[in-house]
């Protein structure tokens, strides 16, 4: 049976978890207008990409204050587990081989339907990215970061306290992590980050080692981008 101290310290990831999710679904919706308002334009550009950027280094600002202030403990609370080069290396490979093995006969299948083509934004992105590499590097750094301290880090550990399930906090923070992408507007960038949060969320809840879904996760987003421009 739970302590006084347990049940308040639940409440407060609960709150927590609810309040990020918020912020990111207001960066989501809202994120663009602000910007566009700050520079005063709705054209995509560099700028309004790095300061929509800049959002979900803020959200994961607040992610750790929270957990610090308010829980009271660390943004991570499973313990780290170090591991040397060599596990690295393989990890990755085999993170980025169940991705694209998972990817591929999901997206025939969507294609099938017509629902796997790209979005105008993310057309709109690659144009973009494809004339300043720099941003490109800092998008996919970003997103590396940013995503896997509050999907994987922060609330997936909570997620399992709170459910009680550790499979049911994988298959609802990817469905989340999914879901938070609804921007692009399709089901193919959907379903895309939803089997990345999956792979990512199993291996990070097994091996207890956030660097290295930061590591594969940047690699996937800066090779895919890389890989789908078109050239010069």
């Amino acid at each position: 049976m739970d302590t006084p101290s347990q049940r308040q310290q639940q409440k407060d990831m609960l709150y927590g978890s609810i309040s990020i999710l918020m912020l990111l679904v207001i960066i989501m919706l809202s994120g663009r207008r602000v910007i566009s308002w700050m520079l005063g334009t709705t054209k995509l550009n560099g700028t309004f990409i790095f300061l929509h950027e800049i959002f979900y280094w803020l959200a994961l600002l607040f992610v750790w204050f929270y957990s610090i202030k308010i829980e009271k403990q660390k943004l991570l609370i499973w313990q780290e587990k170090q591991y040397g080069l060599w596990m690295h290396i393989k990890s990755i490979l085999a993170i980025l081989g169940s991705i694209i093995a998972i990817a591929i006969p999901v997206f025939v299948i969507l294609n099938l339907f017509h629902l796997g083509k790209a979005s105008t934004r993310g057309n709109e992105l690659r144009a973009i990215l494809q004339a300043n590499r720099p941003l490109l590097l800092f998008i996919a750094l970003s997103a590396g970061i940013t995503e896997e301290f509050i999907f994987r880090g922060y609330l997936l550990p909570r997620f399992e306290i709170l459910f009680k399930n550790s499979y049911i906090a994988i298959i609802v923070s990817s469905i989340l992590f999914g879901l938070l992408h609804l921007g692009y507007r399709t089901v193919g960038q959907v379903v895309g980050p939803f089997i990345i949060g999956l792979v990512l969320s199993v291996y990070y809840w097994k091996y207890r080692n956030i660097a290295i879904p930061i590591i594969s996760h940047f690699l996937w987003d800066f090779v895919s981008f890389s890989l789908t421009m078109k050239p010069h």
